[in-house]
């Protein structure tokens, strides 16, 4: 919540010029966030930059008179380093069995061939501009399914006047996800006119593809984004390793590369976190899809949600973070006032000590 807070006041002490937007703070988390960019300094923490740049909240006053308090919504998993490594060391690939599986693996395998022939990627030693290109169309793509599959049952579930058991928030947070990972590439690899054009296109073509595979066969819909997730893993763990390995283009190119403000923000990586180090939170990510959509494939359409565990877990994981958030803003809040510093003249430091 408080970095929310810290950018709407960023956001009003950077403008020079023109009228000044009302803030929703209330006083305390006001002067909170007065005190972190005392410490700090306007727009040099990352995950400041990222909410004034990307959380954006209305200046405007509640229609209904009330108070107004803005909340990142995001609850993911954050993964740790021996969660990355277990994850990243297996690649495990679904064996079709049944004819509609088959001719899905077949359709997924032709699809990834012309993907590359597109993209110009090759995998033995890819070039940035191919690579860059690739992850935008891909994340563009990956983010359709969960929207899509969550609406479908969302409007059953209404229709029906029954439950759904659980699927709709696994589903949305897959679409949050991959929309996460789009917005990550494109803060560092701006799309360009043609670029734009595709994905538009694709949208519609693979959207109206995907809303008619899901309302006539569900679970083959699941088994589709499975086999996708799957070769979506298997570019991410070729990324990595061109990345670590020394003479590659994408070393000499990207090693370097720090993770961009709303990569950091999302997955709340260390200050200085690389590029690298925000890809390997995406492949872990996409390995869950996979396997989230094969379970799916294989489950009837009424059974129960078996991920809604891992939600929770998720839940306290963020609320942790926030809470560690609001901590350090109190404390420096109350360093200061027993300091009898004034909160309107930033210190010359921009560590906090």
């Amino acid at each position: 919540m408080l970095r929310s807070l810290v950018g709407s006041e960023m956001c009003i002490r950077d403008r020079s010029t023109g009228p000044r937007p009302q803030t929703t703070m209330s006083p305390m988390l006001r002067r909170a966030a007065s005190v972190l960019l005392s410490h700090h300094g306007p727009c040099t923490m990352a995950r400041c930059a990222t909410t004034a740049v990307h959380f954006k909240n209305s200046p405007n006053p509640h229609p209904l008179g009330m108070h107004k308090e803005w909340k990142n919504p995001t609850i993911n998993h954050v993964w740790s380093a021996d969660e990355l490594e277990a994850v990243l060391a297996q690649q495990p690939r679904h064996v079709p069995q049944k004819l509609g599986d088959k001719a899905i693996h077949a359709a997924i395998r032709g699809l990834y061939r012309s993907f590359n022939f597109m993209t110009g990627y090759k995998g033995e030693d890819p070039s940035p501009s191919a690579v860059a290109f690739r992850l935008i169309l891909l994340e563009s793509v990956a983010g359709v399914p969960g929207f899509v599959a969550a609406s479908h049952r969302h409007f059953k579930s209404l229709r029906s006047l029954e439950r759904d058991h659980g699927w709709i928030h696994t589903l949305l947070e897959e679409a949050e996800n991959e929309r996460m990972h789009l917005l990550t590439f494109l803060q560092l690899f701006p799309a360009s006119w043609s670029t734009r054009a595709i994905v538009y296109s694709t949208q519609y073509l693979f959207g109206a593809m995907f809303i008619g595979m899901y309302v006539l066969a569900p679970q083959l819909a699941h088994r589709f984004v499975g086999y996708f997730e799957e070769t979506a893993v298997l570019t991410y763990s070729q990324v990595i390793s061109k990345m670590e390995e020394d003479g590659t283009q994408l070393n000499k190119q990207w090693s370097d590369v720090k993770a961009p403000p709303i990569a950091v923000n999302y997955w709340r990586l260390p200050a200085g976190a690389s590029l690298l180090d925000a890809i390997k939170q995406i492949a872990a990510d996409e390995a869950v899809h996979r396997d989230v959509n094969h379970t799916f494939a294989d489950m009837a359409y009424q059974d129960p949600n078996p991920f809604v565990e891992k939600h929770l877990e998720n839940v306290e994981s963020a609320y942790k973070a926030w809470r560690a958030d609001s901590t350090e803003a109190v404390k420096i809040l109350e360093g200061t006032e027993m300091q009898g510093m004034s909160l309107n003249q930033p210190k010359t430091s921009t560590t906090v000590g």
